[in-house]
């Protein structure tokens, strides 16, 4: 028992998010995303490659997606036909879906040290198990003069990754 107790102290005194403030502190370090919180609205044309994992590269085979990411918040007016509560659409010109929600997230450290990130779960179900979820990199590049998400890639078919350059978190 005693173990425990150290493991959630150390981990409760080391990270701090509130993400619905955008905010996140972590190692000595305090990020403030509140600039960032708003919807975002954004087409990007992607590679369409086998069993409709969509990525970033330039190849023949492209389609456009719509997308409409809401940071540290859900999307207030979703664009039709999407529908329901999510902090991110990705509509394909057919089909709108959930790609997960505010309500289920969790700010992290960033992988290399240079920002942190947002996952957002519980998004539309694919399977009986399976369902849709999206990260959100927050990136420092303090000389960016955008600050809009850019979709990455599709991962394992229901993880959808996006990338945002910005100085706040440097």
């Amino acid at each position: 028992m005693k173990v425990v107790a150290v493991v959630l102290f150390f981990f409760f005194s080391n990270c701090v998010a509130d993400i619905s403030d955008c905010k996140y502190s972590t190692g000595g370090k305090n990020y403030d995303l509140s600039h960032l919180k708003k919807d975002y609205d954004f087409n990007q044309t992607v590679v369409d490659s086998t069993d409709n994992i969509y990525t970033n590269p330039d190849f023949s085979n492209s389609v456009n997606l719509s997308f409409q990411l809401g940071v540290c918040k859900n999307v207030d007016s979703p664009k039709k036909p999407c529908s329901g509560t999510s902090a991110v659409f990705m509509y394909d010109g057919k089909n709108c879906v959930s790609l997960g929600s505010m309500d289920v997230s969790t700010f992290e450290p960033n992988p290399f040290q240079d920002g942190v990130y947002i996952d957002y779960y519980n998004g539309d179900m694919i399977d009986h198990i399976t369902r849709y979820e999206a990260r959100v990199y927050f990136v420092c590049d303090k000389s960016t003069t955008i600050n809009g998400p850019v979709f990455e890639h599709l991962k394992d078919d229901y993880k959808a990754h996006f990338h945002v350059f910005t100085k706040y978190v440097c």
